[in-house]
């Protein structure tokens, strides 16, 4: 570099240039920064000089001696050099001497790392995290880029039509993977149905159904199972448990992303992963990995699938959710995602909502409450989100008897607590129970109360026998 060349007044300043930082100069350089690099290393300055970088022979002290260099417009200096005490003393005199300038270092480890940050430091880099962070990411992506390939063969190498059967109650996470493998499997020249069976009951899931028009078929209809060449569940794992599918029946396909006892899964493929916050993200990184087409209306319903489940990115959520996320909101159509969310409360669920508020017990930070004899399931989870909301509240239970089963709907702000565990220790032994650390539910059928006739007395035999598991589940007497 000529001395016509040289950058007087540079933006950023490197301060040590061994790997790491070799490789931020070239990306700066590449962007056409105002870069000057300092080093303690004389043969490495003639080594950057020789590459065409502006590189000057220093230490930290020096930073306002170096010839013909004027730092009153750096905008950022990078501290990247092996030694922590080097480091500290460079955050210092940048400190003092540009106090407005913003300073990223690297820290040898954690606890030196809160030190930097302590001093002033904006950006602190931590290798040893970001390699583990880097590792983990790796592994993921290679986990998706096997499932996909996996996938795409099981799918590719059956003719016939798929039956994908999602919950007896589907929601929007659930219809909306459902929607994604469907459009898989139409892509290899596929027939598939979604399968169904129950009500489609929250309002905001009855918008969602309507206004995207998602072609689903209630199992009554289809004809039973033995039309299917290849059985797919989404968003469930076990046949029989929350679907209509026959206990005994044999699956070919299962993708879910709630917490299982994988010894009880059994099919040709399957990707179960708690890892993610919902099994649209899990479909929707199948689709970008395979270079599936995606239309506004897929693109909607995955993202619309992933807020829901996730309670608008503040539950369960992960990377990989709001990766897909950004991936699909591009594409997706915001007007009818607006209508969606906005659909209006029907006189039923305001019903629910107000017995559940009327009726609750509060236990310390735990409020349960029964809503007595319902017929609308999906009032009860958002009766729980309502009441989770409540001072005080760290963990809400609302539970009502829906036809012959008591339905139990669960949410949890404790960090303490692993509600996924408490529900399944509280009700696995006498229904189906599960969940998220902040998320549960189950399904208790009635006749494990006992073969009693009087509805009151066997309402109130279910509500003690609710209430005392619960609290037993997660220590309370």
């Amino acid at each position: 570099m000529s001395e016509e060349e040289k950058i007087k007044k540079p933006n950023y300043v490197l301060i040590g240039c061994g790997g790491a930082g070799k490789l931020v100069a070239k990306q700066l350089l590449e962007e056409e920064r105002k870069l000057v690099i300092i080093d303690m290393d004389p043969g490495r300055v003639d080594t950057l000089r020789d590459e065409g970088y502006q590189a000057y022979y220093g230490q930290v002290e020096d930073l306002e001696e170096l010839d013909d260099l004027d730092l009153s417009e750096t905008k950022t200096f990078i501290v990247l050099t092996p030694k922590a005490d080097s480091n500290r003393s460079a955050i210092k005199k940048i400190k003092e001497k540009h106090p407005k300038s913003t300073i990223i270092v690297k820290a040898p480890d954690l606890m030196t790392k809160r030190e930097f940050k302590r001093l002033g430091a904006d950006i602190v880099i931590y290798p040893s995290q970001l390699i583990a962070n880097t590792a983990i990411r790796e592994m993921q992506n290679l986990q998706v880029i096997k499932k996909s390939r996996e996938l795409y063969k099981e799918l590719k190498n059956e003719d016939g039509r798929i039956g994908i059967f999602v919950h007896s109650n589907p929601d929007p996470d659930a219809i909306s993977g459902a929607f994604g493998l469907k459009s898989m499997a139409e892509s290899m020249d596929r027939e598939a149905d979604i399968v169904y069976s129950g009500e489609i009951g929250h309002q905001e899931n009855r918008a969602f159904f309507n206004l995207l028009g998602i072609d689903l078929k209630k199992f009554e209809t289809v004809g039973g199972v033995e039309r299917y060449e290849q059985i797919a569940l989404i968003d469930s794992a076990i046949p029989g448990q929350n679907n209509a599918l026959p206990k005994d029946i044999e699956v070919d396909i299962i993708i879910d992303h709630h917490e299982v006892d994988l010894d009880q899964v059994n099919a040709d493929f399957f990707d179960i992963r708690n890892d993610v916050g919902s099994t649209s993200t899990i479909v929707t990184k199948y689709i970008q990995e395979l270079d599936v087409s995606i239309d506004e209306k897929l693109a909607t319903a995955f993202l619309f699938g992933i807020r829901t489940d996730t309670l608008e990115f503040k539950r369960n959520v992960h990377t990989s959710d709001f990766t897909a996320a950004s991936y699909l909101y591009p594409i997706a159509d915001k007007e009818l995602l607006r209508k969606i969310e906005s659909p209006a409360m029907d006189p039923e669920t305001l019903d629910i909502l107000g017995e559940a508020i009327k009726n609750r017990k509060v236990f310390g930070s735990y409020l349960i409450s029964n809503v007595g004899e319902s017929g609308d399931k999906d009032a009860l989870p958002q009766a729980a989100d309502y009441l989770i909301q409540l001072e005080g509240v760290t963990t809400a239970l609302v539970f009502g008897k829906i036809e012959n089963k008591i339905h139990v709907s669960a949410r949890n702000t404790d960090i303490r607590v692993n509600l996924g565990e408490a529900i399944r220790n509280a009700y696995g032994e006498i229904g189906s129970a599960g969940g998220h650390e902040r998320m549960a539910g189950a399904q208790i059928p009635i006749e494990n109360f006992g073969a009693i006739s009087d509805s009151e007395v066997l309402m109130d035999l279910m509500e003690r026998g609710i209430i005392k598991r619960f609290l037993f589940s997660v220590g309370i007497e």
